[in-house]
């Protein structure tokens, strides 16, 4: 059984935790989040996804924390269609979190804009609208702790207590490929 992971954030920095596990013909996104710090660095949460969106068969979210959850919508917003499974209370904070972070995304890119008009320079959008953040609500799936639930036709997961924040959860994936299994675990942030 050949598992490889990927990791395109939160390495070599703390921010922006986004890494993709791919056993057999399944592709698994765990968390998708904005980097945060210096405006340059930043500046990269507007770069296209390493990968294709659309090839992503399926997202685990390990708590709501925008460094971990915060380009969600923008995943959805370029072709994702697969579910998005993480804890209960963590789909509930992020139906808040979400919408709020797309909210002063749009508030800073007016800012921004009105500053670019005047300098005659080029518009920019907003990574995200509010409304795409709505949209990409609608693909979460609330787990309760220490149930596993299959996924896909080889992928099982359980989520436990990672003690960080309300619903933030350990991952185990379990994962099957050529007659043989294999137990992934991702911690996300813990305590």
């Amino acid at each position: 059984m050949t598992i490889e992971i990927e990791f395109f954030g939160a390495t070599g920095e703390v921010t922006g935790s986004c890494h993709l596990v791919t056993v057999g013909n399944h592709k698994i996104l765990l968390d998708c989040g904005l980097i945060q710090g210096r405006a340059k660095d930043e500046a990269r949460n507007r770069e296209s996804f390493p990968f294709d969106p659309a090839s992503i068969d399926a997202v685990v979210l390990s708590h709501a924390h925008i460094d971990h959850s915060g380009r969600l919508p923008l995943l959805v917003k370029s072709g994702f269609r697969g579910s998005i499974y993480t804890h209960r209370a963590c789909r509930d904070l992020c139906r808040i979190m979400l919408k709020d972070s797309a909210f002063i995304n749009e508030k800073d890119v007016q800012w921004e804009n009105r500053k670019r008009a005047r300098k005659g320079l080029d518009l920019i959008e907003a990574m995200y609208t509010v409304k795409d953040a709505q949209i990409a609500m609608k693909q979460f799936k609330g787990l309760v702790y220490q149930q596993k639930k299959r996924i896909l036709p080889k992928v099982t997961l359980c989520l436990n207590d990672a003690g960080h924040i309300l619903g933030s959860s350990i991952v185990e994936l379990w994962l099957e490929d050529e007659g043989q299994q294999r137990k992934l675990v991702f911690s996300g942030d813990l305590g």
